[in-house]
């Protein structure tokens, strides 16, 4: 038992650093393992651990690489996802499931870095044909096996909504603060409606129903995979223009299109006219321009703007509201060009809320507080914006930063291996110290090779990751804020003059004999000005309705904040791990090389 816990202490550790330095506070063993606890507790799980007195157990790589391929959340991932990496190992399906029942604990439905780290162990137990065990685990502990786990790096993980929630109770009750909360069991809402979409009744005159709204489970919209990839198309010259083409992938469509920024502006403008109170996402700029003067569009640039169209899409495509609208899917899926089809077409640009009836139910689930709530989020939305913004800048300058390191590092090499061509051969026939100088420095030129490949993938990924995931933040704190601005341009009514004009003609009526033909038309005026003022206080409960879901959807995304930061750290763990194996293992040829030169007397 006691080696096994000594296991559990540093085998599952996400950073395999040698430890000895005294800065790490010591934490006591016993503290974490008394006879009592082990009753309770699982042996795997990686507790605090104090690496002065634990064995140095060090893990592949690919330990590190699978459980950040699987997106953790709050240092765990899902029962489907640490599958998914299993199905790759050729293992038979009954051992998949018995390294499975082996590492997790029974009924879960997420496993943590320890649990996960064991089953890839036992993978590599069973891909060497050994005793899948837990004993011979412990046993190997000192020597573990290398997983062999094919295309790692091309595995898609769309996380499955349904395992954020597996763990919460199938019957929740609704909460009167979240207006996308609805029950598991639609059945039971008389109120939903399973059809997209109503005709309107122009007879009638009153907006169609459609009370269908999204589960909030698709609040984990923010922290799925994209879905959309955007590249750039080898350009076509015109007559007189050059126009950048832009080649867009959907996942959930398997569709590749072709579309011309002016297309992703015109859909931009057609959602402010269907959308006015949702979050929209916001369009890169088409040039740089200071005072009038636009800079030169070049391959910096339009990766920039490349990257910003990815995020303006993926936004749409996992908003509660706006990945279903008819014209979103058609810019996903129509082979012609939307100049063409604009010109056969006439896409239905009418506003939301004459698609939609204002049920009771929405005007419960507006919080009395409401305005109050937004004044609080508008005070400091100018303020965080600009902090996102100088938190993406300072991000690029420290990708930079690495990336011109990894550059000196390579630079370093070339001209060591200049001078290693210069000093082959000593002028002294027996000497043969320097030869072993050169075939060290041979070995330093090659480490720093390495080197700059890892901080160039550093680089990379820090670019790619971190700095794209603080954009999208950004990108979404100023969305917001055009989202308050439009509603102050829109949210103008004329129901107070309505009523003066209602109470004057109702008095004017009083003056009137019953045969006058002008009461017909008083009559007529007061009924639809009473008409008016009805729909425009549907339509400003329907504005704070939405403005209250979109507020919850931001307050919801701060979530996608706790992601960003840690895959952010996982990265810096996985190269800092392997910059420092790297020096690791030119220490002992360094040492090797001699420091006395033989041949004088």
């Amino acid at each position: 038992m006691l080696e096994e816990d000594a296991l559990s202490t540093s085998f599952f550790e996400p950073s395999q650093f040698q430890s000895a330095s005294p800065e790490i506070p010591e934490v006591s063993q016993s503290a974490s393992f008394t006879t009592d606890s082990l009753n309770n507790i699982n042996p795997w799980d990686p507790p605090q651990l104090d690496f002065s007195t634990t064995p140095d157990v060090l893990l592949p790589d690919v330990y590190n690489s699978a459980f950040a391929q699987a997106s953790p959340v709050a240092g765990t991932v899902p029962i489907s996802a640490l599958t998914k990496i299993l199905s790759i190992s050729g293992l038979p399906h009954a051992t998949i499931e018995k390294i499975i029942n082996l590492a997790a604990a029974a009924n879960s439905v997420r496993v943590n870095r320890g649990e996960f780290n064991v089953a890839l162990a036992l993978v590599a137990l069973a891909q060497k044909n050994m005793d899948v065990s837990i004993e011979t685990l412990i046993e190997r502990k000192n020597d573990l096996p290398e997983p062999i786990l094919t295309n790692l790096e091309n595995l898609n993980f769309n996380r499955d909504l349904n395992s954020f929630s597996a763990s919460r109770p199938t019957s929740m009750p609704l909460q009167a603060d979240d207006p996308w909360a609805m029950p598991s069991a639609h059945s039971s809402n008389p109120s939903y409606s399973s059809q997209p979409n109503f005709p309107i009744n122009n007879n009638a005159g009153a907006p169609a129903i459609i009370t269908t709204m999204p589960n909030e489970d698709e609040f984990q919209w923010f922290l799925d995979a994209d879905l959309i990839t955007v590249k750039i198309a080898p350009e076509k010259d015109g007559f007189l223009f050059k126009h950048v083409n832009y080649i867009l992938e959907s996942q959930r469509h398997q569709t590749k299109v072709i579309r011309r920024y002016s297309d992703f502006w015109w859909l931009m403008e057609c959602l402010v006219k269907k959308y006015p109170y949702r979050i929209l996402p916001d369009l890169p700029p088409k040039k740089i321009g200071v005072n009038g003067f636009y800079f030169t569009v070049d391959e910096s640039f339009l990766e920039k703007r490349r990257k910003g169209l990815a995020r303006f899409l993926n936004f749409i495509v996992k908003h509660p509201v706006l990945k279903d609208d008819q014209l979103v899917e058609m810019f996903l899926t129509e082979q012609m060009e939307i100049a063409v089809w604009r010109r056969t077409n006439s896409p239905d640009l009418e506003e939301e809320y004459l698609k939609r009836q204002v049920t009771p139910e929405m005007e419960r689930r507006i919080p009395e507080d409401l305005d109050k709530r937004l004044d609080k989020v508008v005070k400091k939305l100018d303020d965080t914006v600009e902090h996102y913004r100088n938190m993406c800048n300072i991000m690029e300058r420290i990708a930079r930063r690495q990336e011109g390191m990894a550059i000196d590092y390579m630079r370093y090499r070339l001209a060591l291996n200049s001078l290693i061509e210069k000093e082959k051969g000593c002028y002294i026939e027996d000497c043969y110290n320097c030869s072993q100088v050169v075939q060290g420095l041979e070995h330093v030129s090659s480490h720093f090779q390495t080197t700059s490949t890892i901080m160039e993938n550093a680089s990379a990924a820090t670019l790619e990751s971190v700095l794209e995931n603080l954009k999208r933040q950004r990108d979404l704190l100023v969305s917001f804020r055009e989202t308050f601005e439009r509603k102050d341009r829109l949210a103008v009514n004329t129901i107070d003059s309505l009523n003066t004009r209602i109470i004057s003609n109702t008095a004017r009526l009083t003056q009137l004999s019953d045969n006058d033909p002008e009461v017909e038309k008083l009559n007529a005026s007061i009924q639809k000005d009473q008409e008016d003022i009805k729909h425009q206080r549907m339509r400003k409960t329907f504005m704070r309705y939405c403005l209250f879901s979109e507020l919850t959807l931001f307050h919801k995304s701060s979530t996608f904040i706790s992601h960003l930061y840690q895959n952010f750290v996982n990265d810096q763990i996985k190269y800092s791990q392997q910059l420092y194996e790297n020096w690791k293992a030119l220490s002992p040829k360094v040492y090797d090389m001699p420091v006395e030169a033989n041949g004088f007397s």
